[in-house]
């Protein structure tokens, strides 16, 4: 019914609707600065009208409306853009975790610089051309000895400092394996809370600012993809199942969910099979969560899982086979389920473990190139077996033998270090017979500076016979002017300078394609950023404006009620005069 009372009904629900909306500006603005938050607007709608056709109100001049009410508040949010910005978050992030590395590999490195490898490598040779000059001098022979250890030491130190960085990056992909858990724990309570608000009838804007906040951190980890389902929830999944029947990370019914966990060490036993040890959940802190598991490896299993280190895992961090189940004791590889994400920071720091072994291959294959090479030439033999009255040059520090030298363990022989006399500089394989001055072998070891080497087919076991064997590009073969033997080019070969000044051109450009693509992708980010800010992001001028339109109309309802009041006051007490 219509009157006074229902005038001043319709103003209270305008004063209380205004005062809603004056909550919500006052929560928009004190968000201003929150990272993740999204802006809110206080959606109104009329109430239900008076005079609603029915048996006792067919006819009348018109439906008198019964003021106004809150119907939502709703966040703005733009989820294609979300889409945009977590899909790049994952490319961004790939490549910082390989720009991050390959930085510091160039660092190791040290080139070009005075004390690097190439620089070393020059000072190696032309300590040899020097003594070419000079072979009777011991000042000389000990400038090719030092010069020498100069450079496998700096060898030595490259290898170290690279299997190091390598430690590193596992350390960084096991705290990654750390925090993706816990984000995920975090998603899926944030996940079951929105839904039992919404199951309320309430709109959970800032829990879903706050999932949404997580996801986009998580985006930067590994690719992402996001199902929406009923009442706000959400079933995200990897990118990439890697094989796995229910890859599902957070569950909007809090079914069978899937963390991971982290492959801390891989120890190969006596009897050739390996211990492989990982932590529930990456967590280190116990040893509780330590388990250990009895495998055979082949050297590409091997590989695959020393390179990417975390494992698909139960809920409560035990690795699962692709069924779901858990692995038991022993097992097999392929029951193991790596997961080998194809973007984000997890996939840059698994992939930059392969350049790190691709480097360290390729110094181990210049260290044999150089001690193969030079302790040809020194002692005149192609195979590193037969005995010879003239010492080997380069050793492997650790057996003292030419066997497996690799750039961690190449070193100068220490006879030729106590007593540089016994390099041999002459054309007789054995420097006692020499005669007083002869330069012959000297400046054929210096000659090996220009001299082209198969290096690029060098592995790890490759000998010195199997390198100069004949068959292949390089030989052994008398130089019938210095009457020595010596090493002959190979038409596809390289030398050791130009060889390590590759592995340096292909750094370079891989660091380079790193930066770029970071420095593209952040410049994305910041427009897609600077778009989603423009729909979702507070505005202070925008919300005082309306603080001011709220602010006039809860004082026009006010002021209405005053009105009211008045002509209340009227009709109740003018009625006794």
């Amino acid at each position: 019914m219509s009157g006074l009372f229902s005038t001043f009904n319709v103003a209270t629900r305008g004063m209380s609707a205004q005062q809603k909306a004056l909550d919500v500006t006052s929560h928009n603005i004190a968000n201003a600065n929150t990272e993740g938050y999204s802006r809110q607007r206080a959606t109104m709608e009329t109430t239900r009208p008076f005079g609603m056709p029915s048996m006792n109100n067919a006819v009348g001049p018109g439906q008198l409306g019964t003021g106004v009410q809150i119907s939502s508040i709703t966040r703005i949010r733009d989820g294609f853009l979300d889409y945009q910005v977590r899909t790049e978050n994952g490319t961004k992030g790939k490549y910082e975790g390989r720009e991050k590395f390959l930085s510091q590999i160039e660092g190791i490195m040290n080139e070009p610089s005075d004390t690097g490898v190439s620089n070393l490598l020059g000072k190696v040779f032309s300590s040899w051309t020097d003594l070419s000059l000079h072979p009777e001098s011991s000042n000389s022979r000990t400038v090719v000895a030092q010069q020498s250890k100069a450079l496998t030491d700096e060898l030595n130190n490259t290898y170290n400092q690279l299997n190091k960085l390598k430690g590193n990056s596992q350390e960084v992909i096991k705290q990654d394996v750390v925090d993706i858990n816990g984000m995920l724990n975090q998603l899926n309570e944030l996940n079951q809370q929105v839904i039992s608000v919404k199951v309320g009838g309430n709109e959970p804007n800032d829990l879903m600012d706050r999932r949404d906040l997580l996801v986009d951190q998580l985006s930067l980890k590994f690719g992402i993809t996001i199902n929406k389902k009923a009442l706000g929830g959400e079933d995200i999944k990897t990118d990439d199942a890697c094989g796995m029947e229910n890859a599902c990370l957070v569950s909007s019914n809090s079914g069978d969910i899937r963390r991971f966990s982290y492959v801390s060490s891989i120890n190969k036993k006596e009897d050739g099979t390996y211990d492989v040890t990982y932590y529930k959940n990456g967590d280190m802190s116990t040893n509780k969560n330590e388990v250990t598991i009895n495998m055979k490896l082949d050297p590409d299993e091997y590989k695959s899982l020393d390179q990417g280190r975390v494992l698909w895992a139960d809920k409560d961090g035990n690795a699962i086979k692709a069924d779901g189940s858990i692995i038991e004791n022993p097992a097999t590889f392929a029951d193991l389920k790596l997961f080998t994400p194809i973007m984000g920071e997890l996939n840059g720091y698994m992939s930059v473990q392969g350049d790190i072994d691709n480097y360290v291959d390729q110094l181990n294959g210049l260290a044999k190139g150089i001690a193969f090479s030079i302790n040809a030439v020194h002692s005149g033999e192609s195979d590193a077996t037969t005995t010879t009255l003239t010492p080997d040059f380069f050793l492997n520090k650790d057996t003292g033998k030419e066997e497996e030298i690799t750039a961690g363990n190449i070193s100068i022989n220490p006879d030729i270090i106590n007593d540089p006399m016994k390099i041999n500089t002459g054309i007789n394989n054995d420097p006692s017979k020499n005669a007083p001055g002869d330069e012959k072998r000297a400046l054929a070891i210096a000659g090996l500076k220009d001299v082209r080497l198969d290096i690029q087919s060098i592995n790890k076991t490759t000998t010195r016979a199997g390198f100069l064997d004949g068959t292949k590009k390089n030989k052994v073969s008398l130089d019938p002017v210095l009457g020595v033997n010596t090493i002959t080019s190979s038409v596809d070969g390289m030398t050791v300078s130009s060889y390590f000044t590759g592995i340096v051109a292909r750094l370079a450009g891989q660091t380079q394609e790193a930066k770029k693509v970071v420095t593209n992708h952040e410049s994305l980010l910041a427009q897609l950023e600077e778009s989603r800010t423009s729909i979702s992001g507070v505005s202070l001028d925008e919300e005082i404006a309306n603080m001011v339109q709220y602010q006039h109309a809860y004082q026009a309802n006010a002021k209405i009620i005053s009105t009211v009041d008045e002509l209340l006051d009227v009709v109740i007490n003018g009625l006794k005069k």
